[in-house]
């Protein structure tokens, strides 16, 4: 393509991003090159760069939730993932995952993430020392080498877009939670994914939901989204008194379903005293190890007769809630344009990285979702 992209690099587990540039290769077959216009942050980045994820090894280029421009397309890629027709200039959002799609894990057993022939995530392959370079969101050209890339075109703006795969998620955790038509749903931790989950539980059909969090940004938005109520962890401190404050606002002693996205283990054991006996707790945010916490298989399960879900990213059907929260974000209805209150360039994303594994604070805001825009 003759052109060159400036990729965000992480150097190592919590020390210097540095941007380096890189040469964007012509696409082959079964390829495409995306000029990316958003990339979000997710809290998976910020345990990455805090050195919380084994598996990587740096120098790293991250970024999975990728959306932006179709700049160049490979041999045989005609159509996204709906089988629409694509061409370039069409705003894409791009799945992260790829697996092959033929083997027993994908075909029978439709768990794609233990496909033995699955490639590195976009925003996972490290180290970044090696061809392809251009395979993390945080640069301004991505590189989709992985032929047979879930892609699908849209007309949403760019920080709608950006919520396909944070939804994606959501929707997993709400599916693994048994939430349907008439359900009672807690959700604790109002980050982007809470946030999600919140969108998804309403859009599953729950007859009411309690947002459990802060800051007071954040919950103001989760009731925008579809909370019926709120409690503020920063108001509330005792959690006896925000247990009794929970079930309030719920009006019943308990949930059906519970969704964990806060990412603390000390939160995990209070979701589990917000499940009613019989219900489920659908754990989404543990998912980096955080810690062990005191647990009682008898009365802290067995004696309640509930579940506990594990929720590891969008699951094994990856592809089907990818579409399936594109759909939720066509169909609009709610202030989807709100969710990404920070956009930053590319020489901050170590600033970035940073806000977000501590003070949840930058430029003197809450952060609620940070995006990284490299044309910024």
């Amino acid at each position: 393509m003759s052109i060159t992209s400036r990729a965000a690099i992480v150097v190592d587990a919590g020390g210097e991003v540095q941007i380096r540039t890189y040469e964007v290769p012509d696409p082959g077959p079964g390829e495409f090159t995306l000029e990316v216009e958003l990339c979000g942050v997710c809290g998976t980045d910020a345990h990455v760069y805090q050195g919380r994820l084994p598996s990587i090894v740096f120098p790293a280029l991250l970024g999975h939730e990728i959306v932006g421009t179709v700049a160049a397309l490979g041999e045989g890629v005609t159509a996204d993932h709906r089988g629409r027709p694509v061409a370039v200039g069409d705003r894409v959002g791009v799945f992260p995952a790829v697996s092959c799609g033929r083997c027993h894990q994908c075909q029978v057993r439709r768990r794609p993430a233990n496909c033995p022939d699955r490639r590195p995530s976009y925003g996972f392959k490290s180290p970044v020392t090696t061809p392809p370079h251009l395979t993390g969101g945080f640069a301004e050209y991505l590189h989709a080498a992985n032929a047979g890339t879930v892609f699908h075109r849209t007309d949403l703006p760019p920080e709608v877009a950006v919520l396909q795969e944070p939804l994606s998620v959501a929707l997993h955790g709400i599916e693994r939670g048994g939430v349907r038509l008439g359900s009672t749903v807690v959700v604790q931790g109002v980050g982007a994914i809470g946030l999600m989950a919140v969108v998804a539980a309403r859009a599953a059909g729950a007859s009411r939901i309690v947002a459990v969090g802060a800051p007071a940004a954040r919950l103001e938005l989760a009731e925008a989204l579809g909370a019926d109520a709120v409690v503020d962890i920063a108001a509330v401190t005792d959690v006896p008194e925000r247990r009794r404050a929970v079930f309030d606002a719920l009006g019943s002693p308990g949930a059906d379903c519970v969704i964990g996205a806060s990412g603390s283990p000390q939160a995990f054991m209070e979701a589990i005293g917000l499940v009613t006996d019989g219900g489920v707790l659908a754990e989404l945010g543990n998912f980096t190890d955080r810690g062990t916490v005191a647990f009682n298989p008898f009365s802290d399960l067995l004696k309640r007769d509930i579940t506990i879900a594990g929720v590891y990213g969008a699951g094994p059907d990856m592809q089907r809630r990818y579409h399936e929260a594109l759909l939720v974000l066509e169909r609009g209805g709610r202030p989807y344009d709100r969710v990404v209150s920070h956009r930053v360039p590319l020489e901050r994303v170590g600033e970035a990285l940073t806000a977000l594994g501590g003070g949840f604070s930058l430029d003197g805001r809450p952060i609620v979702k940070l995006a990284i825009d490299p044309r910024a």
